[in-house]
């Protein structure tokens, strides 16, 4: 019986999903974290958010950025003067649009998604939780090659 022979310039069809699938976890690995997230301060102005994710994929800054922004703590090391955070205000500090999307809940383990909200490059909204409720991460997406916003604010 003959041994079947492969072309050498031929690629198999699962080759192409299983290289597009591992570029995703690197990009994912490789984005920036933000070395600020080690401290009870986790959420203030400067902190930023960047994807380079495709357009069909969201970021989530509460993992790549941000940290957790259910509350606002003044000092480090005096976690218990820390408030429920009842609003972010961030700044589209990239060259192209993006589309934030607020997470939210009445208590950890129930999360709604709110809304997506258009942010033009250079210009800054104010994202909060639901009435009552905890404000867990925001995500990121958007159709340039460089997602990134900026805390202004959070309070």
């Amino acid at each position: 019986m003959p041994a079947a022979r492969r072309r050498p310039g031929r690629t198999s069809a699962a080759t192409w999903p299983v290289c597009a699938v591992l570029t995703l976890v690197v990009l994912g690995i490789s984005l920036p974290h933000d070395d600020a997230d080690k401290g009870v301060n986790r959420v203030g102005a400067g902190r930023t958010c960047r994807s380079v994710l495709p357009v069909d994929q969201e970021l989530s800054c509460g993992t790549y950025g941000f940290g957790d922004l259910r509350y606002v703590c003044p000092a480090p090391d005096e976690p218990w003067h820390c408030s429920r955070t009842t609003q972010v205000q961030i700044r589209n500090t990239g060259p192209s649009t993006v589309y934030v999307t607020v997470i939210h809940g009445p208590r950890p383990g129930e999360r709604r998604q709110g809304p997506e909200r258009e942010i033009a490059p250079g210009h800054t909204a104010g994202l909060r939780p639901g009435k009552g409720d905890l404000l867990f991460d925001l995500t990121l997406r958007g159709a340039g090659p460089v997602k990134t916003v900026t805390v202004v604010s959070a309070r």
